[in-house]
């Protein structure tokens, strides 16, 4: 009963860390991502675009197109003297849609760098629902359907997952470590999952695949000390987010 509260508190903290409509200092982080994600006009944008946003600015910003519909919360999971990442969650007809915003600090002030989406191909839409409408799965095409039921879900989706599944995933990294191999293929593909490893490049960290498709890919990231987690950027790693302590959600384009 406690781990079920825990979990729950654990939940409503996470929807609260969304920043909530407010007034922001012009050209301040949180007010270029409020201006391009809800605000129905941002005339100034060409002055704080950058990079490849540039070849953006005469397209509309996601709040130009959207026009209040809906509701956009965003908050922030990178921050540095001279960058900033952040993560927007927008819903517009009971249609979730994750977005990272990057912006970096130039001697004008902060602008943004580049918008990412995490957009799976139509297809593997198609066959999640084809199995999902049928009676009976082989061992093979369940293990499927796992896999693609965490792939299309959306971050906070991702988050309520791990927080359920905690005590299950903190059991997969010990049988991980005792190296029991069998055990830990089992309860992969209960899961869903497609594979656990570690990377010379990251010590410390323990990576859990969902899935990848051609440069897409999404899993969880269990950190012990010392670590060396992937630098959130536009390239590969475009999302890291810490949900429990020591466990992260990864995104990869």
């Amino acid at each position: 009963m406690r781990r079920v509260l825990f979990n729950i508190l654990l939940l409503i903290l996470i929807s609260s860390s969304c920043i909530i409509p407010q007034q922001f200092s012009a050209g301040s982080p949180e007010w270029l991502v409020d201006m391009f994600f809800r605000q129905s006009s941002f005339v100034d944008k060409s002055y704080y675009y950058t990079g490849e946003m540039i070849s953006d600015v005469d397209k509309p910003t996601i709040g130009e197109e959207i026009k209040g519909r809906g509701e956009a919360l965003f908050h922030q999971i990178k921050a540095t003297n001279n960058e900033c990442v952040f993560t927007a969650e927008l819903n517009v007809d009971d249609k979730i849609m994750d977005f990272y915003c990057y912006l970096i600090k130039q001697e004008e002030g902060w602008k943004i760098n580049a918008i990412r989406r995490f957009l799976l191909p139509d297809f593997v839409y198609t066959v999640f629902d084809s199995l999902s409408k049928l009676s009976s799965l082989s061992s093979a095409d369940s293990a499927l359907y796992l896999s693609l039921k965490l792939f299309i879900m959306n971050d906070s989706q991702l988050k309520s997952f791990l927080i359920t599944h905690s005590k299950d995933l903190d059991n997969l990294v010990w049988y991980f470590n005792q190296q029991e191999n069998e055990e830990v293929d089992r309860r992969l593909t209960a899961m869903g999952f497609n594979a656990m490893f570690r990377d010379k490049s990251y010590p410390g960290c323990i990576f859990i695949q969902i899935a990848a498709l051609e440069k897409m890919e999404s899993g969880l990231i269990y950190v012990v000390q010392p670590s060396k987690l992937p630098v959130v950027s536009i390239k590969d790693f475009v999302y890291i987010e810490e949900v429990l302590p020591g466990w992260f959600i990864y995104r990869i384009m």
